[in-house]
């Protein structure tokens, strides 16, 4: 890439990065407006609030007012009975974040996590998640750390890590882990996966936009410099030559047979390339629904510096 410099480690954002927590929110917050007795709020309108820290992001929807404070302890303890009744069943991974940090690990990248998400929250998922033995450093929200874009969490791990600020890729679903890895004076990547506000999140201008978490490895391959004999250029998973941004250059050379009937269709039935799962990826939720030419790229793995 134009400029790039070398990235010796990647850094991660949890939530909607490598984690689905958004599936899982949704589910706790029905559960809980349920036993409270009031209406559960929508896709759409936990959408709108989810930029809120956790707290008063409970407030908003269940407290009498969005600065009860005093109501917390009851909402959050009905909140986190049915998180714990349901942590362990599944595993919230976003496909190809395992094999991506593997690899990660194989060629000498360092590998670290920093998240807004409570610790008492993000430890735990980390550790079900199987992805601790792969995370270096990881660091979760406390009271002694500011949130992001504040750049004091991204700024320890580096330091942990021993890597220099510019030699660093953060990559992160939201607005404030771009303004977070400027701050830091690294570089920062835009997951595009699951954002919830992607033009937000590309507003606030990423060195990098990317759509699936195996992108990461074609950043790495273009800005180290790698040729065509090394293994990171070997061991893409699919030609990285098509235009992220390009949804007619993306492998796709006809319909998947699950959608040849939608109005939208074109091309042969049945003769088709994919990505796990991209047959049903369409946002995170049928309420929050993209259109398929943007939640719904199949296996770009070029990678565009994001110049807007």
């Amino acid at each position: 890439m134009r400029g790039a410099a070398a990235v010796r480690a990647v850094i991660f954002d949890w939530d909607l990065t490598l984690w689905n927590s958004w599936d899982i929110h949704l589910r706790l917050m029905q559960r809980t407006a349920l036993e409270l007795g009031v209406t559960p709020p929508d896709a759409g309108e936990i959408a709108a609030e989810f930029h809120r820290p956790f707290h008063p992001h409970l407030l908003w929807f269940f407290g009498s007012a969005p600065d009860a404070w005093p109501e917390l302890d009851g909402i959050a303890a009905v909140y986190m009975s049915h998180y714990h009744r349901m942590a362990g069943h599944r595993n919230y991974l976003y496909p190809g974040a395992a094999s991506l940090l593997r690899m990660l690990r194989r060629w000498g990248i360092r590998v670290g996590v920093v998240s807004d998400k409570l610790v008492e929250f993000g430890a735990a998922e980390l550790a079900q998640s199987g992805l601790a033995a792969m995370v270096e450093a990881a660091s979760f929200k406390t009271d002694a750390r500011p949130f992001k874009p504040n750049p004091a969490g991204l700024l320890e791990i580096l330091h942990r890590l021993d890597v220099a600020p510019a030699d660093a890729l953060y990559v992160g679903d939201a607005p404030q882990d771009v303004r977070c890895a400027q701050a830091a004076g690294a570089q920062s990547a835009a997951a595009l996966w699951a954002a919830i506000d992607a033009d937000a999140t590309l507003a606030a201008a990423p060195r990098y936009r990317l759509h699936r978490p195996h992108q990461v490895m074609a950043v790495i391959t273009a800005a180290n410099g790698h040729t065509a004999a090394s293994p990171w250029r070997r061991h893409l998973p699919w030609p990285w030559q098509p235009d992220a941004d390009n949804p007619a250059d993306d492998q796709d050379v006809g319909v998947n047979p699950a959608d040849a009937t939608a109005p939208d269709a074109t091309g042969p039935a049945g003769v088709w390339q994919y990505w796990p799962l991209s047959t049903r990826w369409r946002g995170r939720s049928d309420a929050l629904a993209l259109p398929a030419d943007v939640a719904n790229p199949v296996a770009p793995l070029a990678v565009r510096e994001n110049h807007t």
